[in-house]
């Protein structure tokens, strides 16, 4: 499986959408509402909506050409932020990878490039959000995130860029 990455471009915007509902839909058991509806509620709208503004960095990995997952950041504020909030100066992270690409190294190649990306925009950390039992949360404590503020409820974690590889 031969895979690129590339930045997002603003053609984007539909498959960033779906890879959120993906990400919010990781659980197999889970059944979510139609993803218009799940895209369009407040705490999915901050994670996609007005999406180019001043913070926002997005990646896309391909295999001959079509989008097969998508790793992509924005920065908050104190006053309306994510679940992966720590602080203004710390974008927060989202990652999803389509079925039949997962467990197959595509999310540990979008990590690795956002988090070069991250060090090459100056940026010293970056944070997340995933639930316990998300089988992703193995791949961030292998990519080196840490907890940040164990049992708050929102399942953050948190990576130094400046000191991990």
């Amino acid at each position: 499986m031969i895979v690129v990455i590339r930045d997002v471009t603003p053609d984007d915007l539909s498959f960033l959408r779906e890879m959120l509902y993906a990400a919010l839909a990781w659980h197999p058991e889970r059944r979510l509402p139609p993803m218009a509806e799940v895209l369009e509620h407040a705490e999915a709208a901050i994670y996609h909506r007005d999406w180019g503004r001043t913070g926002d960095v997005g990646l896309i990995a391909e295999e001959d050409g079509r989008p097969v997952g998508a790793v992509w950041w924005r920065l908050f504020t104190e006053e309306k932020h994510g679940h992966g909030y720590v602080d203004d100066e710390t974008p927060e992270l989202a990652i999803a990878v389509i079925d039949g690409f997962r467990g197959h190294g595509v999310g540990r190649r979008l990590m690795e490039a956002a988090h070069e990306r991250a060090r090459a925009d100056g940026l010293s950390r970056i944070a997340l959000s995933v639930e316990a039992e998300n089988p992703a949360k193995r791949l961030y404590e292998s990519l080196g995130y840490v907890d940040y503020a164990p049992g708050d409820g929102h399942g953050r974690m948190l990576l130094d860029l400046r000191s991990s590889p």
